[in-house]
């Protein structure tokens, strides 16, 4: 039987692909942040062939038990899932909020990778990083999280290159925008003084208010959509070095290779509401 550990499995995609994998058959390391007593991992440790471990991403006390219950079990494939989005006008974030994006959805998923190379190694296993759209593209008012994703996109790149020769594949997944919990996880700073930007900032959280979420059940669907996708690359004989998930990817990048980029920035800047001074 094979064996997946995924970060990030409290909601959406996580919690999709833990159940997906344990329907597969696979032994799944499902892990998510907080207390054991959570309702999340109570609904995980239900489903048959998923145990589920306790981990902050940022801790590495955590992270070295997790390298520990990984040496007894094996690993076939890490999918690094946890992530949240920071969202506001990078002079209004502080030094905290900044450190903290770097470290959950960046840092913590390359000291992961490092720690669990070993057991993936002998296994000849698969590394999946779940970036974003924002990977290859740039957007007003998420310069750090943008900045978090391209990071991951490169780690995930170098990586590739890395450990081709010794059988470990690693592909970045780019999401475009899903409706799966994603808004609700938004850091936003709380004040924004007399800051230029409120005005756009404002109006931009007012479009996302407005839009709302989706329906549970439609975002279930969503996520389950994507959790057959990551089945069907940890299983694939050869996995693709990067893997645009949704109509919306698929379609910026290819717009962004055809415009110039002068054009394309005004495109993005329009596109998000903000106007260009």
């Amino acid at each position: 039987m094979k064996t997946v550990l995924i970060t990030g499995c409290s909601s959406g995609f996580g919690f999709a692909a833990a159940k997906r994998f344990a329907a597969a058959g696979w032994s799944v390391l499902a892990t998510l942040r907080g207390p054991a007593n959570r309702p999340e991992a109570a609904a995980l440790a239900a489903i048959p062939g998923v145990t589920v471990l306790p981990l902050d991403v940022n801790d590495p006390a955590q992270r070295a038990a997790v390298s520990a219950a990984v040496a007894q079990t094996g690993l076939d494939c890490l999918i690094n899932n946890a992530g949240y989005g920071l969202y506001g006008p990078l002079e209004a974030l502080d030094d905290d909020q900044i450190r903290s994006q770097i470290a959950t959805n960046l840092e913590a998923p390359i000291l992961l990778t490092r720690d669990l190379l070993p057991a993936l190694r002998r296994n000849r296993g698969r590394v999946i990083n779940i970036s974003s759209v924002l990977g290859f593209i740039g957007t007003p008012f998420m310069a750090i999280y943008t900045a978090s994703k391209h990071g991951l996109s490169g780690f995930s790149e170098a990586l590739r290159l890395e450990l081709a020769p010794h059988g470990v594949q690693v592909c970045a997944v780019e999401p475009g925008r899903h409706d799966t919990g994603f808004n609700a996880r938004l850091d936003a700073p709380a004040a924004m003084a007399d800051l230029p930007y409120r005005e756009k900032f404002d109006r931009s959280l007012a479009r996302r208010a407005a839009r709302g979420g989706v329906a549970p059940e439609r975002a279930a669907a969503i996520s389950d959509r994507a959790a057959d996708r990551l089945l069907r690359l940890a299983e694939s004989r050869r996995m693709p070095p990067r893997l645009r998930l949704g109509t919306d990817s698929r379609l910026v990048f290819r717009v962004k290779r055809l415009l110039p980029e002068s054009l394309f920035d005004r495109l993005m800047i329009f596109a998000t509401g903000r106007g260009v001074n």
